[in-house]
């Protein structure tokens, strides 16, 4: 294998750490591996299907909350909403719209996440620049507070100034309770991920060579740790893990590597970046390290946009000598020219393969799970799932979507405690073909044979009226059926779904019969 493996040490770091979120999850690795060795029931086609779900049909459901029927559920599901747009927080902020990636970066208390325990969650808020200093989260805040809240951009470039951030929400005993800014003056925070250690990595969906006044760039990923006050009030970036169209990262606790995706379209490939400190720990990234893209061995810059269902190949990595370097055009043969990042650069030099758009990322029991959500009408195409093993260094489409009805633009994804797969959609109602129009988006189940079913439907279509007696603004009204689920992740011990709303910028906790399905 090309890596090292950690120490005893290190393990202990990683596994014990203040976070206590992979301890959480070491209990259930046995129903995992027998989930995984049911995978290898993959059935070759040109592409997926859909199956019935086993949790049977979904309808409208009471959120706990407001009373509103924000989602569709199977019989015996409930949820729970938080952090509405413009809800108060605890730091006086109204809370940000746009709720994208979200993750555990604490769990305090021996009990379930339903009593006994509280989970800390940070969230992304994929806000673009804006014309006004206000745009920049914390000048919202009193002074005082402001001067507390990790900052990186203070600026503005081309008359616009930083307007994305991150916000800590905790669930507590089985409800809401508290929520706060923790990150401001980053451009368009996407899918991110979480640590071992207690911290979530917050990452720049922004391709730009541009420098604002304050002499800053754009386009890197940020770590907020659960205690995002004592990092101080200047954000760092972790050049070493590229500058690009960040989209996910996802840790691989056995090795301590990080797995990064990139949402530039025909112009992106898998990364893995191997820290050069290698016991982790909050502030460990900005140690620096190497940064590879993901090739198919024999097989110089393969494109991989269009795989039938279960198609393998046998994959390397190839260096990246400069992550911070500039953007520019690149032409691919079959593809033509396209605007790529610095990495993407270097990494297609060294043969990397290309992808249409990668997304969702997540790395359990030695396999990494990434989603390319490009949509195309020729050929028919409406997203892919892939898995790397690592052991192997085998590469498998999973999951191949060729009609918006089996799976519109995979995003987000997550594996529970049990070992079952969910993703996001991202879509909309046009795409491959002449199709039933599409009225909502949904979180999927992904089956063992390449198949999916619906777990949940977007529901929320809402009159002023319906709002206001809900107590909540009027602006927020319209049919958002078919916007984005985001931010997909688990309580550690399987019982609660936590999921966002893209738009109108909610964030739910699902909660209810998990055990009937591989949930």
């Amino acid at each position: 294998m090309d890596g090292i493996r950690p120490d005893g040490q290190r393990r202990q770091l990683l596994l014990g750490s203040g976070s206590g979120v992979a301890l959480a999850f070491a209990g259930p690795i046995a129903a995992f591996a027998a989930r995984q060795a049911q995978a290898a029931g993959c059935r070759p086609a040109p592409a997926s299907g859909t199956v019935s779900s086993p949790y049977g049909p979904v309808a409208p459901v009471a959120d706990r909350s407001t009373g509103l029927p924000l989602l569709e559920l199977p019989a015996g599901f409930a949820c729970a909403s938080t952090g509405w747009r413009g809800d108060r927080m605890a730091d006086g902020l109204a809370t940000p719209r746009a709720h994208d990636g979200m993750g555990i970066v604490r769990v305090r208390g021996s009990g379930r996440s339903d009593q006994g325990q509280e989970i800390w969650l940070v969230r992304n808020h994929e806000i673009s620049p804006q014309r006004s200093a206000d745009a920049m989260l914390a000048t919202r805040l009193a002074p005082e507070a402001a001067r507390k809240v990790p900052t990186w951009d203070r600026g503005s470039s081309n008359e616009r100034f930083a307007g994305g951030g991150t916000s800590t929400v905790v669930w507590r005993d089985g409800r809401w309770a508290e929520s706060w800014l923790s990150l401001a003056g980053v451009d368009r925070p996407c899918a991110g991920g979480a640590s071992g250690w207690g911290s979530w990595l917050a990452n720049e969906e922004v391709r730009s060579n541009a420098v604002s006044s304050s002499g800053q760039r754009h386009g890197y990923v940020f770590e907020v740790a659960a205690d995002s006050v004592a990092q101080g009030p200047d954000a760092q970036p972790i050049v070493a893990m590229g500058r690009m169209s960040h989209e996910a990262s996802a840790f691989d606790p056995a090795t301590g590597f990080w797995y990064l995706t990139e949402d530039q379209w025909n112009a992106n490939t898998l990364y893995r970046f191997r820290p050069a400190k290698g016991d982790g720990g909050v502030g460990s990234l900005l140690a620096g390290g190497r940064l590879q893209g993901l090739a198919v061995r024999g097989r110089p810059n393969a494109d991989l946009r269009d795989p039938t269902l279960c198609q393998r190949f046998d994959c390397e990595w190839v260096d990246v000598a400069e992550p911070d370097a500039d953007n520019a055009r690149l032409t691919i043969p079959g593809i033509g020219e396209v605007d790529a990042s610095g990495p993407y650069r270097q990494a297609f030099a060294r043969g990397a393969a290309t992808f249409g758009a990668t997304e969702g990322c997540w790395v359990a029991q030695g396999q990494v799970w990434f989603t390319d959500k490009q949509v195309d009408l020729q050929p028919a195409r409406a997203g892919r799932i892939w898995r790397l093993d690592l052991a192997t260094m085998t590469l498998e489409a999973v999951f191949v979507s060729a009609s918006l009805q089996v799976g519109n633009s995979p995003d987000n994804l997550c594996l529970s405690p049990r070992g079952g797969v969910l993703f996001c959609e991202d879509g909309g109602p046009r795409g491959p073909g002449a199709e039933p129009p599409v009225v909502a988006q949904h979180l999927r189940l992904l089956h063992p044979d390449g198949s999916s079913s619906i777990f949940a439907r977007h529901a929320y279509n809402f009159s002023d009226e319906q709002l206001s007696a809900a107590g909540k603004p009027a602006e927020l009204k319209g049919d958002r059926r078919n916007t984005e689920f985001a931010g997909c992740t688990f309580a550690p011990d399987g019982r609660t779904l936590f999921v966002n709303l893209y738009d109108p910028g909610i964030t739910l906790a699902i909660t209810g019969p998990f055990e009937r399905g591989p949930l």
